[in-house]
């Protein structure tokens, strides 16, 4: 059986018996590059005043594997970060200019709208995207 690939990491899962001899370059990228992007990882992403769609690579570096997600540009509208559907938690500040607010989500499923230089976190289910954290003691963020 060949390799594959994790369905939410995009981490190479080596087939039994592959890679003789050089399956520990593989584990050092998983382990020492793509797990350490998915929980340390900080992107920035610069909106051109339309939806930016994350990167989503099997076993390479991408957009969407990092974990905080710092939107900047300058909008002219309310845009929309397009991120795979695959369960994930982001941190996402909208640091835009324009006063728009950004959403987060899929092609399909539920999205989260972030105001303006606001900082929400955020996590995809693998069909919706949510708000972690929309109030504490009764007060609405």
């Amino acid at each position: 059986m060949p390799s594959t690939y994790s369905p939410s990491l995009k981490l190479e899962l080596i087939a039994d018996g592959e890679q003789p001899g050089t399956w520990g370059q593989t584990t050092n990228v998983n382990l020492g590059t793509l797990l350490e992007q998915a929980i340390t990882g900080v992107q920035s992403i610069v909106m051109l005043d339309a939806n930016y769609t994350l990167t989503d690579l099997n076993g390479l570096s991408d957009e969407s594997r990092n974990a905080v997600l710092i939107v900047t540009g300058t909008n002219a509208a309310s845009r929309k970060v397009v991120a795979p559907l695959a369960n994930k938690q982001y941190l996402v500040l909208n640091s835009t200019t324009g006063g728009f607010p950004i959403t987060i989500g899929a092609s399909t499923g539920a999205e989260v709208t972030i105001g303006n230089g606001v900082t929400q976190s955020v996590y995809c289910d693998g069909t919706n995207f949510n708000a972690v954290l929309t109030s504490i003691n009764g007060g609405t963020f």
